[in-house]
């Protein structure tokens, strides 16, 4: 009897675990459609929620609205070359057959970030450079057109104006207390119109560095001051130029400006932006005063040449303007100008930099050395003399300055007295005559242009319909244009 009630046992414990193993298998072959369907309904937890939602996150949300694309509709001028382009012919033939230029309309595109809610933006001026037509796009998709306010080249720096109240506005930040290492967020529009949807597009790094010069481009009419730059390895992509670079607190430390590439035209990891201090000061004299207020204390400085394998410090004063706030305290040419307000100076690119960025009404305390002794002087920067200077609007599309000799040392002249060609419109008869801004028109015929009443006589002669000869200074070389 004992025995078969073992048996009774093992039994109902066989039959037992065989239903269980069949009850294992079943909800093992029909777990993967439950732990799917689970998968799909779930949420994600509050906790990975709340780790994804980090500063960079946030400081995206926070100026992501702000930002705007620009696009551009601009006239550029083509030149056409000729055989009268030869540089080793007579320039008195070049005068008799000026160059043939033609107007073409092209498109371009960039970024910018408003910063007031009534429609003041900021952006690059090569992002606006001959804009004849200028149209702005929020992410909320609406387009608006824009007035450019004023642009500066020096800085690459413009002013835009929409038409609108209650905008999205970027908190700007403070770039003279950047870190080196800190996050660095790129916000812009890279593509423009070539992308469907209106977000922009969020690029991450870090500060690289901070305070550094950059050698301008050779061959414009004017270069870009690329001082005091903040490089980052976020990357800045075609269309980017004129969006905010963006800390962790979700401030703009600076408008982005430039990258160096690679041989494909790609971010190699150095980018470069424009402190956002140096553009509130251009921003803040653009909105309250009409113009930039530019320092000038009327020095020209050179590099120093280097002894053995040493980065020489400092720059040497080659030019002094007459008149100005630094020959009145006595520097002359020769000087070696080596700090500024208790900063080593590094370069003539730091100097310019420290003017751009010197609030107006503020002295300047360098340290000058001459002949081994080290003077002190405190200047006291003016108004650019070329703001100031006399000026002529003809009704030809240009305008004309009648120069003095400090305003022709300003600029770097070689004559001192004659009608400084400022600007000339694309369209402008003096254009066709083959002349450019920053041309000197020194004489017409045998009479001097040297005086507002000498211009009042260009403009009445070109009015004229009569031929004559017109005597132009350029890049320091003297050349004649045939008026036919």
């Amino acid at each position: 009897m004992r025995i078969r009630r073992d048996i009774v046992i093992v039994a109902v414990v066989a039959l037992s675990l065989g239903a269980g193993v069949t009850w294992w298998a079943m909800a093992r072959s029909s777990a993967p459609n439950t732990t799917l369907s689970q998968a799909i309904a779930q949420t994600p937890s509050e906790s990975v929620d709340l780790s994804r939602r980090n500063a960079i996150v946030a400081a995206a949300q926070d100026v992501g609205p702000s930002v705007v694309s620009v696009n551009v509709v601009a006239t550029q001028v083509v030149r056409e070359r000729s055989f009268f382009d030869d540089p080793f012919m007579d320039p008195f033939f070049r005068g008799l057959f000026p160059p043939r230029e033609r107007l073409r309309q092209v498109q371009g595109l960039g970024s910018g970030f408003i910063v007031s809610p009534d429609g003041y933006i900021l952006t690059n001026q090569h992002v606006v450079t001959g804009a004849t037509e200028i149209v702005v796009t929020l992410m909320d998709g609406r387009q608006l057109p824009a007035e450019l306010v004023q642009a500066d080249e020096i800085t690459d720096l413009a002013v835009l104006k929409v038409e609108a109240e209650d905008l999205p506005t970027a908190r700007l930040g403070d770039s003279d207390q950047l870190m080196i290492g800190e996050w660095a967020i790129a916000i812009g529009n890279p593509f423009g119109y070539l992308l469907a949807d209106r977000n922009p597009s969020v690029t991450v790094g870090v500060v690289s560095a901070i305070g550094r010069d950059v050698r301008p481009e050779s061959g414009g009419e004017r270069a870009h001051v690329w001082s005091g730059m903040i490089q980052t390895d976020a990357a800045i992509n075609p269309g980017n130029s004129g969006g905010p670079l963006v800390n962790a607190a979700g401030e703009v430390i600076g408008v982005n400006a430039f990258i160096f590439s690679g041989s494909s035209g790609g971010s190699i990891g150095l980018g470069f932006a424009i402190p956002i201090n140096r553009a509130r000061r251009v921003l803040r004299d653009i909105v309250e005063f009409g113009t930039i207020r530019r320092p000038w204390i009327g020095l020209h400085l050179a590099p120093l040449q280097g002894d053995g394998g040493g980065t020489p410090r400092g720059a040497r004063v080659v030019r002094v303007d007459p008149g100005s706030p630094a020959e009145r305290v006595g520097i002359v040419p020769g000087d070696v100008i080596v700090e500024t307000n208790g900063r080593p100076l590094q370069s003539p690119i730091d100097w310019e930099g420290r003017l751009l960025d010197l609030p107006t009404g503020s002295g300047m305390a360098v340290i000058v050395e001459r002949d081994g002794a080290r003077l002190e002087h405190t200047l006291i920067p003016e108004d650019d003399p070329l703001r100031q200077a006399q000026r002529i609007e003809t009704p030809y599309g240009a305008t004309l300055v009648v120069l003095t000799p400090t305003v022709a040392s300003h600029l770097g002249l070689a004559t001192r007295d004659g009608l400084y060609l400022e600007s000339v419109d694309p369209d402008s008869g003096f254009r066709r005559l083959g002349l450019h801004a920053g041309d000197v028109l020194l004489a017409l015929g045998s009479e001097r242009l040297d005086g507002a009443d000498n211009a009042q006589t260009l403009i009445d002669f070109l009015g004229s319909g009569r031929r004559a000869t017109l005597f132009v200074e350029r890049n320091g070389q003297m050349g004649r244009v045939e008026i036919r």
